[in-house]
């Protein structure tokens, strides 16, 4: 007699049929799957001491295109769909497609020699600024259904346990039209922006911008965006730092080192953007 935990004592397979959760609420494909690549365009611009001046300039177009911005060997991660893994092909979250940094080193040319106390503390001085830019990084426009947030509309993770994650977005139902510049004195209405104390925002209409994107729908969407579908607001940052050879030795021989970091010199403020 083989009997079953889940039938009444006595009662033998394949008899009793008082079997439950026997259909599958989600579909999880942890491993090494998926694919991505890597494409850009590098430009770089050198001037090697050009009257007391050394500039370094560096320009990239690229993009990061991929089904997982991260290994899903790591088990904690699943493909959108375990039947197309493409289904989940969109922007990684790094894709970048902008960025352009200038480092530049610049050697006052007064006073040189260091001679007497007005060239001690008038000479030696360099001056080294450093640029960057960079365009935005995507964000994913999230929704939530059956208890889950961004997820299950494939059939891939179970909206009652967190076993896993998925890049799943909202996918656009209108135009976009919100942009990635800050704008302030923004105030939402409806629950929509109203989390925002500071009216700044990175949409000037958020209720507009909310009415543009729709749930992702199996049978009618083939991909729900890939890790992003909108862009983040672009940065840009100014650092420098100031220094000097100090001679304390005839000659130079024996010397010292004077040096000033600036961070963010133009004090310039970089909101953030969140998904």
């Amino acid at each position: 007699m083989i009997s079953s935990p889940a039938c009444a004592a006595g009662i033998t397979l394949p008899t009793c049929a008082n079997f439950t959760n026997l259909q599958a609420t989600s579909v999880g494909l942890n491993g090494p799957y998926g694919h991505g690549n890597y494409n850009s365009l590098f430009a770089t611009y050198r001037a090697r001491e050009y009257h007391g001046a050394t500039v370094i300039s560096n320009f990239t177009w690229a993009r990061s295109l991929g089904t997982s911005p991260q290994s899903q060997s790591s088990s904690g991660v699943t493909v959108q769909d375990p039947f197309d893994i493409h289904a989940g092909y969109g922007p990684n979250g790094f894709d970048v497609r902008f960025t352009f940094n200038v480092a530049m080193s610049y050697a006052t040319p007064w006073y040189k020699t260091q001679k007497g106390v007005v060239g001690h503390v008038v000479g030696g001085w360099v001056v080294a600024p450093l640029f960057f830019a960079e365009s935005g990084f995507p964000i994913g426009v999230s929704y939530s259904e059956s208890g889950c947030t961004a997820c299950q509309a494939f059939g891939e993770v179970t909206p009652t346990a967190s076993v896993s994650s998925v890049t799943e977005d909202a996918v656009f139902a209108s135009t976009y039209t919100g942009g990635n510049s800050a704008h302030y004195g923004v105030v939402g209405t409806s629950g929509i922006a109203t989390n925002n104390p500071y009216g700044l925002n990175q949409f000037s209409n958020p209720t507009t911008v909310y009415n543009e994107f729709r749930r992702c729908v199996l049978g009618i969407d083939t991909s729900c965006g890939g890790y992003g579908n909108i862009r983040g607001l672009p940065t840009w940052n100014l650092d420098a730092t100031v220094g000097k050879n100090i001679g304390v030795w005839k000659d130079g021989r024996v010397g010292a080192n004077l040096s000033f970091a600036f961070t963010n010199i133009l004090n310039h403020f970089q909101p953030g953007a969140a998904a």
